[in-house]
């Protein structure tokens, strides 16, 4: 059985946590991103198993597979990159992994909320430029505010604690409702109340054919004047159009992104990065060394299980 690792580098740093894969078959690690979708199907076509990170496994990459048992997503929302229903009428199994960097993403989250609320990328580029001035850069602060976080499960519910630690009044929008938070006194409110009552909004919910770019801007347009908007879910959440005219019409305060609907973006999609009053970042909420070894473990273990 050949198990093929499609970008490896974090694996390769650590080989002690890969010996139960070496039990199962010969392994093949692979440094660095494939450039295209050919070098994906080059790398992997001798593959019985292939774990791999964002890129994209569609009908016709499946089809020029044809050893492929096993598709292990290295994260969470494989759905999102996998061709499913013909994946499963090929009899390949898709696998992801749950919570190895929740609490990355909810610290990240919380961190760019913090960053944007004190409007620090914009005091440190002028400081940076030698320009000494205050003017347009009170903030505010989290303590007192109303928080609405959208999606309570692993990372959400994380968010909704630590932003409550701060001090913030912290209210809740979910289909299924967190038991653990509505003990805490969190209170669950309609999108809409969400969008009306919050002075910043997080996003933490899964993509949906129901809900895919439903967030627009009819629920912007409601938002309260300086209002702020963080995304750390999947870009496809979000209407792009409609968040961006929302930030260039000061119906909202700012907002920071860590995802994008193409990674990387076309030169074109960069025109929200370029915004004073957005905070850009390429996709790394889940980024720190913690976490990266719970998905090395957590793959592993998973792999191991699925071969049996």
């Amino acid at each position: 059985m050949k198990i093929c690792i499609i970008d490896s580098k974090s694996f390769i740093s650590r080989p002690e946590l890969l010996e139960p894969l070496y039990s199962i078959g010969d392994v093949d690690l692979y440094d660095g991103i494939p450039k295209d979708k050919f070098e994906v199907v080059d790398r992997g076509k001798d593959a019985d198993i292939i774990a791999f990170g964002m890129m994209q496994f569609s009908h016709e990459m499946i089809d020029r597979l044809e050893k492929l048992k096993i598709l292990q997503f290295i994260g969470t929302g494989v759905n999102n990159f996998v061709d499913m229903d013909y994946a499963k009428s090929k009899g390949i199994k898709v696998l992801g992994i749950e919570g190895y960097g929740s609490n990355a993403v909810a610290e990240f989250a919380l961190s760019m909320a913090l960053a944007l609320n004190r409007k620090i990328p914009i005091a440190n580029r002028r400081v940076k430029n030698k320009e000494w001035s205050i003017e347009g850069l009170q903030g505010g602060e989290i303590a007192g505010s109303t928080v609405g976080v959208i999606g309570t499960g692993n990372i959400g519910q994380l968010v909704a604690e630590k932003y409550s630690a701060l001090g913030a009044r912290v209210i809740a929008c979910d289909i299924f409702e967190n038991e653990l938070l509505k003990s805490e006194g969190v209170p669950y409110v309609t999108m809409d109340e969400i969008f009306r009552k919050s002075d910043i909004v997080t996003l933490h919910m899964k993509v949906t054919d129901e809900n895919k770019y439903g967030i627009g801007k009819n629920m912007f347009d409601v938002m309260k004047p300086g209002s702020l908007f963080v995304n750390v879910a999947r870009a496809e959440l979000v209407d792009p159009n409609d968040l961006f005219q929302a930030l260039v019409n000061d119906k909202l305060g700012g907002a920071a992104v860590d995802v994008y609907y193409d990674e990387p973006p076309a030169a074109s999609d960069y025109r929200l990065a370029s915004l004073s009053n957005v905070i850009a970042t390429p996709h790394i909420g889940y980024d720190t060394k913690e976490a990266i070894d719970n998905s090395i473990k957590l793959t592993v273990q998973s792999i191991v299980e699925a071969v049996g």
